[in-house]
């Protein structure tokens, strides 16, 4: 049978501004076969500065009674979403009709500047006193107060998942907010003097600093499912491996009689190119602790 053709119905250009919210830029639904999608763009204020957040829903009808909300993140907004290349979990997460959101990270979609982009990009702000990944945290908690005060997610129902990079980002962001109840990281970055990137300034103490192993404190006891190839390079099998080691040690100081870390460390996948059967376990993983979590209270 011949698969349906994609259309895209534009529902609003311009939809009306909420009482005392940012406007939803624009929304449209999708079809792509039986599944229906319906976009959204809004405008999240940080300071003098304007984040584009992206989120999908299912369409009317096939939204779960309680949706949880992924926080997908990979570097730009399109390869996160259904459609992208990164875009797994999302897809996974639609399917179960639960909503999905992400932003483009600095350096990286529409927020690339004169210092770079991509990792490049991510360094130079770094060396310049400009911390990228401050910023990250920064903007993720930014977009779950807007999600929040828009009613498109309930408190305890944010998870947070992460690819490479943006695993890195996803891991701090889950660190510095209790609201997210479950995170994943996937062939995340967890020591940025592994990469050849850095390696100019991988002796530098802040660039150390940046280590997750000094962020493990804050995830203790937390839901956390972290796989990686057992010989990617790019971001080092051994370096993800510590860190979890340096999250179990954590657990073993606090003497918790049970851990809800998760690590797959996988042989299926060539280097940094992390199989698709692990970026669906991965978002598995979020469905079952995110519908079994409890709302945390913002810290």
């Amino acid at each position: 049978m011949m698969a349906t053709p994609l259309r895209v119905l534009l529902l609003a250009t311009v939809l009306m501004s909420r009482v005392g919210l940012a406007p939803v830029v624009t929304a449209a639904e999708r079809w792509a076969g039986e599944a229906a999608v319906v976009t959204e763009f809004i405008q999240v204020q940080r300071g003098d500065a304007t984040l584009l957040v992206e989120i999908q829903s299912p369409a009317a009808g096939r939204l779960a009674a309680r949706p949880l909300l992924l926080l997908n993140l990979s570097g730009d907004r399109q390869s996160s979403l259904k459609d992208g290349s990164l875009g797994e979990p999302a897809r996974v997460f639609l399917s179960e009709g639960h909503r999905v959101a992400t932003f483009d990270l600095p350096a990286h979609g529409e927020r690339i500047d004169r210092r770079g982009s991509g990792i490049d990009g991510l360094r130079e702000r770094f060396i310049a006193g400009d911390d990228p990944f401050a910023l990250v945290i920064a903007d993720g908690k930014a977009v779950i107060d807007e999600l929040l005060r828009r009613g498109l997610m309930e408190t305890g129902r944010v998870l947070v998942c992460g690819v490479s990079r943006a695993g890195y980002c996803a891991i701090r962001l889950a660190a510095a907010d209790a609201r997210i109840s479950s995170v994943a990281a996937l062939a995340p970055v967890t020591d940025w003097r592994e990469l050849r990137e850095f390696a100019a300034v991988k002796d530098r103490a802040d660039v150390a600093a940046l280590t997750l192993d000094h962020f493990v404190e804050p995830l203790v006891g937390r839901r956390l499912y972290v796989t990686i190839g057992n010989a990617d390079i790019r971001v080092s099998t051994a370096a993800c491996t510590r860190f979890v080691f340096a999250l179990n040690a954590a657990e073993q100081r606090r003497a918790l009689t049970s851990s809800q870390l998760r690590y797959d460390l996988v042989d299926d996948t060539v280097g940094h190119a992390l199989a698709t059967r692990w970026r669906q376990e991965g978002a598995r993983f979020l469905l079952r602790t995110g519908q079994s979590a409890e709302p945390t209270a913002r810290p």
